[in-house]
């Protein structure tokens, strides 16, 4: 029996399908993807070009320190970092401090309590005694209480300036834990935008001709890749649609699937087909991490100290943290630098260097397309495509991988032996 709420439901989706403005806002989306980027055609922004999550990172990190810096090569002096700072609160009207000579830091390496890390950008202004300390997130999240670190690092080394933490990211986010959110102020890519569009329509703006075309292109990236509905028309359309349609908006939200969560249990089930050479390790929010059934018996493999209470040197993980989930080949800390010195020079690395942390080895991927991730309503092509990609991996590139931590361990047991 259909109930009157249930008639009233259907209706108010119905009207809400029928919308014209849902038309002109995909036409609208669609013009936007449609204007040319550079960047993201020489594969520099986007998943699926070849590069990895962390590459991605450090390009908006560079171009970022770049126009930070007032003294680089761009001609713009302090004009981004002026705004920047602005928009961070670190300035303001009643105490707008002189940065033209501050200098601009990219990882700025740190420890503390043994934990080695990099924070994405120091801005040092020594006349005034001032800092800011920038964390950048473009697509993956906070790990191992980075901020955390990062922050005492900052106050152990620069004890008489004043200091401010800026955790940028693509829509503003908190810091994950609690007692941080009073330190690092959250600023969005948004912000990056604007300044940066402000600079290419300044014509009074000092900046060559060259450099005011890559700032086009930049800007351009950012809209399509990292803050596309910043749109001023985009917004308006979206708050119009939503107040003639609140009611069947508010029924979707409410049923919205949790695609996280099913891709994890998807990723635990094919873990579980490779018993034989596969063990589930543990889950973080958005990673379920797993390891090889042949290091269990290596000592050297249980000095791990950087995943919980496991004592897993290395370890593979199926990384959810991004738009298009790929897998992630991780040394992580230990007590034994000498076997994890062995392990970074043996196997494949993506980073440049290994850290006394977390150090990628290798990336995998990406395990689904945008499109596939977008239409995970047919669950079962999506979960038969993390299959069959899984299981190309499992029987063409695990082994060799594979091959590679187990000799490793090997020779470095034997050589301790041999000691």
């Amino acid at each position: 029996m259909i109930t009157v709420e249930l008639t009233d439901q259907i209706e108010a989706l119905e009207k809400f399908a029928g919308d014209k403005l849902l038309m002109e806002l995909g036409e609208l989306f669609e013009e936007q993807r449609s204007e040319f980027d550079a960047l993201d055609f020489i594969g520099q922004t986007r998943l699926g070009s070849g590069s990895s999550l962390w590459s991605w990172e450090e390009f908006h990190s560079g171009v970022l320190a770049w126009l930070l810096d007032p003294r680089q090569s761009h001609g713009i002096g302090d004009k981004f970092l002026s705004g920047f700072l602005t928009h961070a609160g670190v300035q303001t009207a009643e105490h707008f401090g002189d940065w033209s000579a501050a200098s601009v830091q990219q990882e700025w390496l740190n420890e503390v309590d043994g934990e080695w890390g990099y924070l994405d950008i120091l801005i040092l202004n020594e006349s005034e005694q001032t800092l800011c300390a920038i964390e950048n997130k473009v697509f993956s999240g906070e790990h191992s209480e980075q901020l955390t670190r990062y922050r005492k690092a900052l106050a152990d080394s620069y004890r008489d300036f004043t200091r401010h933490h800026v955790f940028l990211t693509r829509r503003g986010t908190l810091p994950y834990r609690e007692q941080e959110r009073e330190y690092w102020m959250p600023t969005t890519y948004a912000t990056v935008l604007n300044i940066v569009q402000q600079i290419v329509d300044d014509n009074s703006s000092p900046s060559k001709e060259d450099i005011r075309a890559f700032l086009r292109q930049y800007a351009t990236t950012l809209r399509r890749n990292i803050v596309p509905d910043t749109s001023t028309n985009i917004r308006e359309m979206v708050r119009a649609i939503y107040s003639g349609h609140k009611g069947a908006i508010d029924l979707i939200i409410q049923h919205k699937p949790d695609y996280i969560a099913e891709m994890k249990q998807a990723f635990r089930t094919v873990i579980k087909q490779q018993p034989e050479k596969w063990i589930l390790d543990w889950e973080e929010r958005e990673i379920v991490f797993f390891r090889s059934t042949d290091w269990d018996r290596f000592e050297a493999f249980k000095t791990g100290t950087g995943w919980g209470n496991l004592k897993s040197l290395v370890t593979f993980g199926f990384d959810l943290r991004e738009e298009c989930p790929t897998l992630i080949f991780t040394l992580g800390p230990g007590s034994d630098e000498h076997a994890r010195e062995k392990i970074y020079q043996a196997a494949n690395h993506v980073s440049r260097e290994m850290k006394t942390s977390y150090t990628r080895l290798d990336v995998k991927g990406p395990i689904l397309n945008d499109s596939e991730v977008e239409n995970w309503m047919d669950e079962e092509a999506t979960r038969a495509k993390i299959e069959a990609w899984v299981k190309n991996f499992a029987e063409n590139e695990f082994p060799a991988m594979n091959e590679v931590i187990v000799n490793c361990l090997r020779e470095y047991e034997a050589e301790q032996a041999g000691q």
